[in-house]
């Protein structure tokens, strides 16, 4: 991924000043200009010009007023909640989920369907587009403008032109998401990775909120991850950090579809959850599980497993005691490698945590190496399945809060938005 640079000019240094103030409102609202300024270390005219600005654009609002001793009450001040409006959208192997939001990241309106697995890239991008106008339909209803959208995809990404190099459980190669989008959506499109953006909604709103060094492991179909070191999401040299599932945990396991074999995530993922309790129901014929799957091992699902387990079936449990081994397996790997404060786990499998977390927990404590990062906390997901779209909205707050100049150009949106609403 190029490295991009700018000199310093005026106009860098005001976008720096107003990030620092849209990151202060965003954690510590409401706020009077004099403790913006006492909290950013900004002097108070330079305070008052840019909250003029982001209160002329609409993306701060006046929340009332606060006594002060012996002068006059202060102005309170937050960020509007009608500012705008963001949309989030996961596209998995066998579902679309999309969410619309208001600035302040509160649901407004959310969509899921199941689609069918394994078809090709033009139908799934054709159905997420109709998702997504109905998305922006409803922005338009609620009469607020749309700032962007964010889409989480299974797959390695390229950040900067919004393609899918490669998803295997997609089964997708070099497909250009953002431009196939961009074509009837004229606003600006974010695409990552499901696991990064996982990682950026437990960051600001979830789990992770106050955690500078965390990972989040994301488990259902494949298994991903996203990394934050230090308050920042880490991407690696190209952009393709974070592709856990394809760490080697067992020499000669069983093949992946990324092409190498004893990859993590055929060990630890709802495929091979449902593998292992379809092959051990084979072995174990009066298992619950058979029961339930009505004597057909192939109608063995991962809610059938849980479901079995629930009741005391020894082979269930044995199932997911083994999935939990391997899970602790590849948690003890990340932390002795990365030493994070906090590891969260989500995605589908989340359903499975109860049974799961506790077998790797013990397997961290065992294989962990130095005695501070045995401190690091294993959690699960504050959102489970949600994770994604709601930090597919986190990536286009981010974008706001880091690079303000991404949506301060209001009126081109408002623009871009009127035109949308036209064609409904």
């Amino acid at each position: 991924m190029k490295q991009h640079y700018r000199t310093g000019d005026q106009a860098l240094v005001r976008e720096i000043n107003l990030s620092i103030v849209f990151n202060q409102l965003w954690t510590k609202a409401p706020l009077s200009r004099a403790q913006l300024a006492s909290v950013t270390g900004l002097n108070k005219t330079t305070i008052s010009s840019l909250v003029h600005e982001l209160l002329t654009k609409g993306f701060v609002r006046e929340a009332g007023q606060r006594s002060s001793r012996g002068g006059r009450p202060a102005t309170l001040l937050e960020l509007n909640p009608r500012a705008g409006c963001m949309i989030g959208v996961e596209i998995g192997v066998d579902f679309i989920s999309a969410i619309l939001t208001n600035f302040r990241a509160e649901i407004e309106w959310r969509h899921y369907e199941s689609i069918e697995s394994g078809q090709n890239y033009q139908a799934t991008t054709e159905r997420a587009r109709g998702i997504i106008q109905d998305a922006t339909q409803m922005a338009s209803r609620l009469g607020l403008p749309l700032l962007g959208i964010g889409i989480g995809v299974p797959g390695l990404i390229d950040l900067d032109s919004g393609v899918v190099l490669f998803a295997p459980n997609l089964e997708w190669h070099d497909v250009p998401l953002r431009n196939i989008l961009s074509e009837s959506l004229p606003l600006p499109i974010l695409v990552d990775n499901d696991a990064n953006l996982s990682a950026l909604g437990e960051y600001y709103f979830g789990a992770a909120r106050g955690v500078g060094t965390f990972i989040h492991i994301a488990i259902g179909v494949g298994l991903g991850g996203g990394v934050f070191l230090d308050g920042q999401p880490y991407r690696g040299a190209s952009g393709f950090a974070g592709e856990f599932g394809h760490m080697t945990v067992q020499d000669g396991g069983a093949p992946c579809k990324c092409g190498n074999a004893g990859c993590w995530e055929t060990l630890v993922s709802n495929l091979a959850v449902v593998k292992q309790a379809q092959d051990a129901a084979e072995a174990h014929p009066h298992t619950r599980m058979l029961e339930l799957a009505h004597g057909q091992t192939a109608r063995i699902t991962l809610p059938v497993v849980i479901k079995a387990a629930q009741e005391g079936d020894e082979t269930a449990l044995e199932v997911l005691r083994q999935t939990g081994y391997y899970l602790g397996v590849g948690i003890s790997n990340l932390i002795n490698a990365f030493n994070p404060e906090l590891i969260i786990l989500g995605g589908g499998l989340s359903q499975a945590y109860p049974f799961l977390l506790p077998v790797a927990k013990e397997v961290v404590a065992e294989r962990v190496i130095a005695k501070p990062a045995k401190l690091t906390r294993v959690v699960a997901s504050a959102y489970g399945q949600d994770a994604c779209v709601l930090g597919a909205v986190g990536f286009v707050l981010h974008e706001i809060l880091t690079k303000p100049n991404f949506s301060l150009a209001g009126s081109d949106i408002r623009g871009q938005m009127a035109t949308l609403a036209s064609r409904d």
